[in-house]
């Protein structure tokens, strides 16, 4: 009885020491090494050469001088509205319209007669 017991203290006192390590090594498993380790904490403040390495080049492109209104419509005068190419004549009234569309004159007569004929049905 007594082995017995003597047994049963050293398994517990073997099961008290390894229960941690187990439970360290488990926990260290699931946390990546990075997370793992911290770092220690600085107030350096980095260089301007790595501060502008954050930074994309298309970032830093900006104008020098602001664009005067004079330039800007200089620039944006070759925008203006071009004149249609593609009118043709309508073959049942002969007024003009645009190609692979409805005559307007035409689909304003049609529309009516057919409010006409939904109104009286």
């Amino acid at each position: 009885m007594a082995t017995a017991l003597a047994l049963r203290q050293s398994y517990s006192w073997v099961a008290a020491v390894r229960a941690p390590l187990v439970r360290m090594s488990f926990a260290a498993a699931l946390i990546p090494a990075f997370l793992a380790t911290p770092k220690p904490f600085s107030w350096a403040i980095p260089s301007l050469p790595s501060l502008l390495e954050l930074f994309p080049p298309w970032l830093l492109a900006v104008p020098k001088k602001k664009t005067s209104h004079s330039r800007k419509a200089m620039r944006s005068a070759n925008k203006g509205l071009k004149d249609k190419q593609n009118l043709v004549h309508c073959e049942s009234c002969g007024s003009p319209k645009l190609a692979h569309n409805l005559c307007p004159k035409c689909y304003r007569e049609l529309n009516i007669a057919w409010k006409a004929k939904n109104r009286s049905a």
